[in-house]
């Protein structure tokens, strides 16, 4: 059994160790090879960002208490229902 790892000279040099690295490049365009299908359903293809902000104490009780268990969905639904009325493109 080894006790003592062998260090080289030239770790002083930045591009040294750059140089011997064994970085794989990452292709993620749209030309590569088909991924291979993960576990479970297919999940939906829509991009979603988290957007926390502040509401009322009353909105968030009458959203908790009509949102059927999920609040992102139902809030979804409500700014769907807002925009699509006063004709706001998304």
């Amino acid at each position: 059994m080894k006790t003592k790892r062998k260090i080289s000279a030239g770790l002083d040099s930045l591009d040294t160790v750059i140089s011997k690295g064994k970085a794989n490049i990452e292709n993620t365009g749209g030309t590569a090879a088909k991924a291979k299908r993960g576990r479970g359903r297919p999940r939906s293809k829509v991009k979603k960002v988290q957007c926390p902000f502040y509401l009322p104490e009353d909105v968030v009780r009458a959203i908790s208490d009509n949102c059927r268990g999920n609040k992102s969905v139902f809030a979804e639904d409500v700014f769907k229902f807002y925009f699509d009325k006063n004709g706001i493109e998304y």
